[in-house]
């Protein structure tokens, strides 16, 4: 696990399970017949639940617990775009991602549902500017250049930072980087301002590349999914239950620990505990669904139709799974 979190940084988690219904003894034996499960993963450390699935073995167990030889692969990706273009060849069946992405998926004909809540929070993500910058509120952003992963959930994010404040994305203009490329572009003035997840965001700061100029705090709740190709969950419904029961279960060994497990994943990735710590900290791990999480999730494909970022209008009531998350 650690040469895996290593590469990684953060985590990915996986993907639930289509609902079934009442099926006839012919059609419940063809259900959770498969002999896979590819799951993505990317690099950000609210994905650690799914990490710690990988490390331990537990979807494997318990797969294998209820009788099913599946070989479970997990595949890491730098980010949401990558990971839409794994899901639109079929090879990839649950993973995380966040929402921007997730809906333009499902906006470009992906047959895909969200089917959890892998982790969001008001300060997951936020606007970094330079040490000696002058751009000292969100409104000194006007007319500067914003390095972003752009398909990411970072530019819904930003559209409600400058929303809030009066503003509009035509004020700001985005550059397009990886996210390895934020932090020199901050640096060498190629960029006045970026704007990230976390640990990037916080690994800027710590590095002393940068200051927060804002997160999403009042404004901006973070919403990271997990999705599901919806034909792999109508056909295995009760794999992808068991997917999201060991998710969980990950989430909760997580919440029991964080010092531990930042004292082992600090020397793999490079970070310093306390950033760890503060990371998972400024973190929700829900996994279900809820109606807010629903309200929230309307908003970003009403914004990303409005800023013709999708060509097709997304009802996102049709494409949210409640099966695996409790009754609020």
């Amino acid at each position: 696990m650690k040469k895996t979190f290593c590469i990684m940084l953060s985590f990915m988690t996986a993907l639930t399970v289509a609902g079934c219904g009442k099926t006839s003894v012919k059609e419940e034996a063809s259900l959770n017949s498969t002999d896979h499960l590819n799951i993505a993963k990317q690099l950000v450390l609210g994905y650690t639940p799914l990490y710690i699935m990988e490390e331990k073995g537990w979807l494997e167990e318990a797969l294998a617990k209820a009788g099913y030889d599946i070989e479970v692969t997990y595949t890491e990706f730098e980010s949401g775009p990558p990971e839409n273009e794994a899901f639109a060849v079929g090879a990839q069946d649950l993973g995380v991602m966040g929402n921007v992405p997730a809906i333009s998926g499902i906006a470009a004909g992906q047959k895909r549902d969200i089917i959890g809540i892998a982790y969001n929070g008001e300060r997951t993500l936020g606007i970094v500017v330079q040490n000696e910058s002058d751009i000292t509120e969100v409104t000194g952003l006007k007319g500067k250049k914003i390095g972003i992963v752009i398909g990411s959930i970072a530019q819904d994010f930003l559209n409600a930072i400058l929303t809030d404040k009066g503003m509009v994305m035509e004020d700001v203009e985005l550059i397009n980087l990886g996210v390895s490329e934020l932090e020199t572009a901050l640096v060498t003035g190629q960029v006045d301002a970026v704007a990230m997840w976390n640990p990037t965001m916080l690994k800027i700061c710590a590095d002393g590349a940068g200051v927060l100029l804002a997160d999403g705090t009042g404004v901006y709740a973070g919403e990271n999914v997990i999705v599901a190709n919806q034909e792999y969950t109508a056909q295995n419904p009760e794999i992808v239950k068991i997917f999201m029961e060991q998710y969980q279960r990950a989430v909760e060994e997580l919440k029991s620990d964080f010092p531990g497990y930042a004292k082992e994943y600090s020397s793999v990735t490079g970070l310093p505990e306390e950033l760890l710590i503060q990371t998972w900290e400024n973190s929700n791990f829900p996994v279900g669904l809820t109606a807010k999480d629903q309200s929230e999730l309307k908003n970003t494909a009403k914004f990303l139709y409005e800023q013709k970022l999708i060509s097709t209008e997304v009802n996102i009531e049709d494409y949210l799974d409640f099966s695996f998350s409790e009754k609020e």
